[in-house]
């Protein structure tokens, strides 16, 4: 075991994990309203959502054909990628 004396308190640990875990809490808060607001990325998003609802029917076609149960698909968000 090692002799090292630690000059910092734990008190200085707890409060600094505790800061750097709330300041990175809010800053994607903001990230997240300026990515919401994007209307391009919206855009993307919806066209990756309509692509996977028609994936979604072809293969609940072809389940169904086969006599299986369909499948349900999760549409994608903003923050699928945050």
């Amino acid at each position: 075991m090692s002799n090292k004396k630690s000059y910092m308190s734990n008190s200085n640990l707890i409060a600094e994990g505790f800061f750097s875990k709330l300041f990175k809490k809010v800053k994607d808060k903001k990230l997240f309203k300026k990515l919401k607001k994007d209307k391009e990325l919206n855009s993307h998003i919806d066209t990756m959502n309509k692509t996977t609802q028609s994936l979604e029917d072809d293969l609940n076609d072809a389940l169904r054909a086969a006599g299986e149960k369909p499948i349900k698909l999760d549409k994608f968000s903003i923050r699928d990628f945050i």
